[in-house]
């Protein structure tokens, strides 16, 4: 009972399943944006990172378009995976509607408000340097040590969230575990063929590929799929 007047930005965190139940019957769309904009603000930034933006324009500036854009991006980034998963969930015997699915990937998300923090604290310590290729023999022992220290946070944040996602999908589809992660590796096939596809076609029509490209091509498919393991080892 007393869990059931806890916030959910809180009790998600070790109760998934009874507090998707919760949300789901209440309000499926409960702090859709506000997830969307946490989300879609340290995906783009991470993408500006793998992009080298810092040559094109300045700190401030890139902080400001993640701002703004964060919400939109968040929002598309959600519905589309959920899309696929819904699609997929069909297949497995999901009982979940699109709208009940996507807050479990939203609320999965929800360990990701600590990314601001350590996107900051990188932002303050690096400055735009941070969007830019480093050289090597350019970071001090001690910048060495507070990036992998930040990547040790970023994996255990990511982990979290697949756990999260993992046991709320469960709740939705009305389905077990295992079935949840057939669900999610399944979306994550296609869509990744997808995308593949995309590229090959943008690769053919415009003849050039450089490897900071790929490498926004992978994180941003590693944003998709929760575990965001190469986008904490790059940090």
């Amino acid at each position: 009972m007393k869990n059931n007047h806890q916030s959910p930005w809180l009790s998600i965190w070790l109760s998934p399943r009874a507090t998707i139940a919760r949300i789901v019957a209440s309000n499926p769309n409960k702090s859709l944006w506000i997830l969307a904009a946490i989300y879609g603000f340290t995906s783009i930034l991470n993408l500006f990172q793998s992009g080298s933006f810092g040559s094109q324009m300045g700190l401030l500036a890139i902080l400001i378009i993640a701002v703004i854009l964060s919400p939109i991006w968040g929002y598309i980034s959600f519905s589309i995976w959920s899309w696929f998963v819904a699609w997929i969930g069909k297949w497995l015997k999901g009982k979940g509607e699109f709208s009940s699915i996507r807050a479990a990937y939203a609320w999965s998300c929800v360990p990701f408000v600590f990314h601001i923090p350590l996107w900051l604290l990188m932002m303050a310590l690096f400055g735009q340097q941070l969007f830019l290729n480093f050289s090597n023999g350019e970071l001090s022992q001690s910048m060495i040590s507070v990036l992998f220290g930040i990547m040790i946070l970023k994996i255990v944040l990511a982990i979290w969230s697949l756990v999260i996602y993992v046991n709320a999908l469960a709740e939705v589809q009305k389905y077990s575990i295992f079935r949840a992660i057939v669900n999610i590796i399944g979306a994550g096939i296609v869509v990744t063929i997808l995308l593949i596809l995309l590229w090959y076609i943008v690769f053919y029509f415009t003849g050039a590929v450089t490897a900071h490209s790929m490498t926004t091509f992978h994180l941003w498919n590693d944003g998709i799929t929760m575990l965001s393991l190469t986008e904490a080892l790059g940090n």
